[in-house]
């Protein structure tokens, strides 16, 4: 039998998972960006069976300290996959944790990005990489890994201006939420804090019981009645809302914002709406003319 053959034969009766790390340019980043991406990854599974990856652990490099990243999160497909955490302040590692496991289907490849939020008093000039330096650093279920790289883990370098931020107050409902259409479910407070800003996406998870099929046709609307955005029903536990055009808060301004939804459970299906992550409110420092 030729190596070839014997290549292609393990590749069907064996699981393993292949890693490359994709080409990226170097790119300057502001103090106070959200999701920034620090590492493109692309997973292939053998024919075999499909392969579950539950964790991976990174490690920063470069010039710039660690403190100017306030957190590392994986996302695919556009959504976040992982919690949010903090680099050590020892060693510069963070393993994410993938609950459920991040399945790769058998002959397939997926996408997987490695994010970062930087910190509003981040350090300008400072350089930052986020690298995957060892098949020993994803737990796969003890499937063999091998990882390529197209070239070094690109540098992020923060110069410019502070981004800003947006803060969320969640408030007390009216009244218990009760079996109907049209209920509301959740109401908070947005104010941008330091300048004008642009909200673009968020992504509310809900801390109760309710799932998917409990709550539909949700709304995110303004205390005019305005409607922000839609949704068909919750995806699992959350409610990621894409405004159909971004809702613009002036420095100093206070938005008050609703969702209501066509709730479908008894009450024993509880409904608690929180920000699980900062970065699931994706908003963005814009210049208006006054």
């Amino acid at each position: 039998m030729s190596v070839l053959s014997s290549l292609l034969l393990s590749a069907l009766l064996f699981p393993a998972l292949s890693v490359q790390i994709a080409e990226s340019s170097a790119a300057s980043v502001p103090p106070g960006a959200q999701r920034v991406e620090m590492l493109a990854l692309q997973l292939s599974a053998s024919c075999s069976e499909d392969v579950s990856v539950h964790s991976v652990t990174l490690t920063h490099r470069g010039l710039g300290s660690i403190r100017d990243i306030a957190a590392v999160y994986a996302m695919s497909d556009g959504v976040r996959i992982s919690r949010a955490r903090a680099l050590s302040s020892r060693d510069g590692t963070v393993m994410l944790t993938f609950r459920p496991a991040f399945l790769v289907s058998a002959c397939g490849m997926r996408d997987l990005s490695i994010m970062a939020d930087f910190s509003s008093d981040a350090v300008r000039a400072g350089e930052h990489r986020i690298t995957l330096s060892a098949v020993e650093h994803i737990d796969a279920d003890d499937v063999p890994v091998t990882i390529s790289s197209a070239s070094a883990a690109p540098v992020r370098t923060t110069v410019g201006q502070s981004q800003g931020s947006v803060e969320i107050s969640f408030l007390p409902l009216f009244s218990r939420v009760r079996y109907g259409a049209h209920r509301i479910v959740s109401r908070f407070r947005l104010t941008a804090e330091e300048y004008d800003q642009a909200v673009d996406a968020l992504t509310l998870t809900n801390d109760g019981a309710a799932r998917a099929e409990d709550l539909q046709n949700l709304t995110l609307e303004t205390s005019r009645g305005q409607v922000l955005a839609r949704l068909s029903s919750l995806d699992g536990d959350r409610a990621p809302f894409v405004l159909t055009s971004p809702f613009i808060i002036e420095r100093g301004q206070v938005f008050l914002l609703t969702v209501r939804a066509d709730v479908l459970a008894s009450r024993r299906r509880t409904i608690d709406f929180i920000l699980e992550e900062p970065s699931d409110l994706v908003a963005r420092r814009v210049t208006r003319r006054r």
